[in-house]
């Protein structure tokens, strides 16, 4: 759970594929590290898998943990249908990751460049404009590049339609 809080199973799930692509040591992460569609569709019927065994064990009620529902039961593999649905939801939330993860950057940044209460505007400009130590963190830069990859998942997302 990220910072502590329960999100939706797929949120995890597309955020940890974007931690995997790193760049928490420098703020540029690799997004050329996203695991390929088949990898993340076996991680997905593994995960379907896993949780069908678990709701089996809870009993035959199929009580759903998150909703309190109930669902069927059954130790079946994942269908082709409900993989391709959870890499849909993988995909969208993998844009709301960057989003979230862009904007709590610059929010980050924004509290840096204010020393003793006053805004120090030469040393906002100056990372704005790229002059910064790249083997060193920087929250700026991380934003940016979540925001980038937010706009380009948007992008996929539209073309895809």
């Amino acid at each position: 759970y990220e910072y502590g809080s329960i999100n939706y199973t797929m949120y995890d799930v597309a955020n940890f594929e974007c931690e995997h692509c790193g760049g928490n040591d420098n703020g540029v992460p690799n997004f050329e590290l996203l695991p390929g569609e088949e990898r993340q569709r076996r991680f997905l019927e593994e995960y379907v898998r896993e949780r069908n065994e678990i709701r089996m064990f809870n009993g035959s009620r199929g009580e759903d943990a998150v909703t309190g529902g109930t669902t069927t039961c059954t130790s079946a593999p994942a269908t082709e249908k409900e993989v391709s649905e959870l890499c849909s939801q993988v995909r969208l939330f993998r844009m709301a990751s960057n989003l979230y993860w862009g904007i709590w950057g610059i929010l980050q940044a924004a509290g840096e460049v204010v020393a003793d209460g006053s805004f120090a505007r030469e040393d906002a400009m100056s990372r704005l404009e790229g002059e910064v130590d790249l083997d060193k963190w920087d929250n700026l830069r991380y934003g940016k590049n979540r925001l980038e990859r937010y706009r380009v998942c948007k992008e996929r997302m539209v073309l895809a339609k």
